[in-house]
């Protein structure tokens, strides 16, 4: 009873923005552009650049989801970083695995989760005496800088302090499967923070073939950064105003632009620094293609893509002898240096002076780079990805399917819109179509509440149910809020208890907005159905549908919930029997299983055994791929004024203290062939009185009856 091992992964990766075109964001884009036809990814930022995607051919198939953005102003520091992660998570649907990228993202604390954080919150180690101070009024305050703002946080001197001490007892909380490092020097910076040895290193990677061969101008310096204190930009201005007829061209942008600008125009070298910024891929290229040389001068750069961009283009390296890229670089490519401008500028000035050892440490560079290319990074971190998702797949339950020659599973309706209390939500809120006439044991409880819903999950597991179908109701308004909280709160539960019930989701739809069906279910993908505990079939989520009928023959219709439900198997629970004469004309193939959602209402009583195998027999000839078979104990809305009943035959089905439902169990008993579903309707539809639940009127009756009949019938099948 479970299904295959999948080779596809259905991935998570969380990013905290994808706007910009930084180190980090390009590490992840080129991963993603080899690994979206290989698995199921959703994308999850608080910003997206389609644009960005777009020119990295980032395909749709890669689904984006807009997370919440950063708070801003007062406390936004602390704020972004301890509480955002946590409102992330509630918004992150469940996947097999995540992939998360950056600083903070790891405080999401889902599992499995590899993460990729390229550096630490550096504020809080080697950059915490690098801010910038200003004096505004009488106050110190600090420009704190947190990737990936653009911005800067003004922090009072006296919470400055405060602030890092909250931030530092978070941060290690947090225990991710892997951390992987971008560097062997990022990997040692992490194992000092985190404590434990980082062993997964992954380079970045470049395309050495995408870069141009254009004549050089020996004049021409060029660095790629953003704009801020630790980039030490300034440093390049001063090595500039240092030597004689060179120029620098600035590619990237920040707040400290003003800054740098103004040292440039008191260092005299104004019309010799250029600042840039918004180039495309290609723009940046080609200015890379006719400098001289690269300049860096970052503080302990993690690695620094673009040193590698450079040596690709064919270009020499002058840089500090600090950070990441220093493993890839060596005396042929590159002069590694103090962070002197004198010794920038002396190297400036000898390359500017010797065009022909400027091209011979170009090519030096560029055959270098040929050993960094992207697909190599995006295997290796698809290999780490991957070993930890099998490692934990192995270790959980697979998730449940059936066998269709030789097993059942048990299931059961089941109902989340109740409010706490008599005259809430549905218990006799409404005398149309909510009257109650019988009482839960429990009393009139709240459907979303704990208490509630463990007591109900005990007696699932007590009757030793498989699966349970939770409702969920969409109208012209949308999708019910009391069921859809339930729900979540039934899987975050289900997974507390670490229960080894299924869930499936049953719509039940009343509304021909197709938007708002297609809103609903892109909801159940992202938030449900990649949980443990959702109900598959052979590897497919299952989704039953509530079939009224009024949707027959609708073709229209029945081909936008076809579109829309692609990757589900649909299951009907119809109140009407399968036409083997015109079925294919009324549901178009829409569901792979056809079930009744109430046999009692089918026939008269002396009728029941009849119809019930025409329904079971019928659904076989038309080769539905899964057979169905559903009981219940009784039925009774009489008490219900609702004029659309009136037409309805068999109002009133008595429950004969268990015999009527004892009847559908000796039914089931006598099937040759074992149905695949057996479906109970219902464990606490009160307005229909076909309830098993524990009510004052019926005492435990129900649940003993469903025990005994599921305990022989698994006896039965082994």
């Amino acid at each position: 009873m479970v299904s295959k091992m999948k080779k596809t992964m259905n991935l998570g990766i969380v990013i905290p923005q994808l706007e910009k075109y930084g180190g980090a964001e390009r590490y992840l884009i080129e991963c993603i552009r080899y690994w979206q036809d290989r698995h199921n990814i959703t994308l999850y930022a608080s910003k997206i650049s389609e644009q960005l995607l777009y020119e990295h051919n980032i395909s749709s198939k890669v689904q984006r989801s807009l997370i919440s953005s950063y708070f801003e102003g007062e406390h936004s520091m602390v704020l972004n970083s301890i509480l955002l992660p946590k409102i992330w998570k509630s918004e992150i649907g469940e996947h097999e695995i995540y992939h998360t990228h950056l600083w903070p993202t790891h405080l999401i604390d889902l599992h499995p989760m590899i993460w990729f954080p390229h550096e630490p919150l550096r504020v809080l180690h080697d950059l915490r005496y690098e801010q910038n101070t200003e004096n505004i009024g009488i106050n110190v305050v600090k420009n704190i800088h947190i990737y990936p703002k653009y911005n800067y946080d003004k922090i009072g001197d006296n919470l400055f302090e405060s602030y890092l001490d909250a931030i530092n007892a978070m941060d290690g909380t947090s225990k991710p499967e892997k951390i992987v490092a971008n560097s062997q020097y990022t990997a040692k910076y992490l194992e000092k923070v985190y404590g434990h040895k980082i062993k997964d290193v992954v380079h970045p990677g470049v395309n050495p073939e995408t870069f141009a061969n254009l004549p050089m101008d020996s004049n021409l310096f060029v660095t790629i950064s953003q704009l801020w204190p630790h980039k030490r930009v300034n440093l390049l201005i001063e090595a500039i105003s240092l030597t004689n007829g060179t120029q620098l061209f600035i590619i990237g942008s920040g707040p400290e632009k003003e800054k740098l600008e103004a040292i440039a125009r008191d260092l005299g070298v104004k019309d010799r620094v250029f600042f840039l910024s918004g180039l495309t891929n290609f723009e940046l290229r080609m200015v890379l293609a006719r400098a001289c040389a690269f300049l860096f001068s970052a503080i302990n750069e993690p690695f620094g893509i673009v040193v590698l961009e450079a040596m690709a283009a064919a270009r020499p390296v002058i840089a500090v002898n600090q950070g990441g890229y220093v493993e890839a670089c060596n005396t042929e490519s590159s002069f590694l240096l103090p962070p002197y401008p004198s010794a920038f500028a002396e190297k400036i000035t000898l390359l500017q002076e010797n065009p022909e050892l400027a091209i011979k440490m170009g090519r030096a560079g560029r055959e270098i780079s040929r050993q960094y290319t992207w697909e190599n990074a995006a295997n290796k971190l698809e290999k780490i990805i991957s070993n930890v998702w099998s490692r934990t797949i192995n270790k959980v339950d697979e998730l449940k399917t059936c066998d269709k020659n030789n097993s059942s599973l048990f299931g059961i309706q089941y109902y989340l819109w109740y409010g706490e209390g008599f005259g809430a939500s549905h218990w006799n809120d409404d005398r149309e179509t909510r009257v109650v006439t019988d009482k839960p044991m429990l009393g009139y409880y709240g459907s979303s509440k704990e208490q509630t819903i463990d007591n109900h999950l005990d007696l699932f597991e007590e009757m030793q149910l498989d699966y349970i179908v939770l409702n969920l109701h969409i109208d012209d308004d949308g999708v019910n809020p009391v069921e859809l909280i339930g729900i979540q709160h039934v899987f975050d539960i289900a997974k507390i208890r670490e229960t080894k019930l299924y869930f499936a989701i049953q719509l039940a739809i009343y509304t021909e907005n197709v938007k708002e069906i297609e809103k609903v279910i892109s909801m159940l993908r992202k938030i449900f159905v990649n949980n443990k505990n959702y109900l598959h079939v052979d590897g497919m989520p299952v989704l039953f549908v509530f079939w009224t009928g009024c949707y027959d023959s609708d073709l229209e219709m029945i081909n936008n919930l076809k579109k829309i439900t692609i990757g589900f198997i649909n299951f009907a629970m119809g109140l009407r029997i399968p036409d083997t004469r015109k079925e294919e004309d009324l549901t178009f193939g829409l569901f792979k299983g056809f079930g009744q959602y109430s046999p009692l209402e089918l026939s008269s009583r002396k009728n029941w055994l009849r119809v019930w195998k025409e329904a079971y027999i019928s659904a076989q000839k038309l080769n539905f791929e899964y057979s169905f078979v559903t009981i219940s104990p009784g039925y009774n809305d009489l008490s219900l004024s609702d004029t659309r009943r009136l037409n309805n035959k068999f109002r009133v089905i008595d429950r004969e203290y268990g015999s009527v439902y004892e009847e559908g169990m000796r039914f089931i008993k006598t099937l040759k062939i074992a149905p695949n579903f057996i479906m109970i309707t219902s464990f606490n539809e009160y307005h229909e009185n076909t309830h098993i639940e524990p009510s004052l009127q019926n005492g435990r009756l129900y649940v003993e009856m469903t025990k005994k009949f599921i305990q022989d019938m698994k006896e039965k099948l082994l």
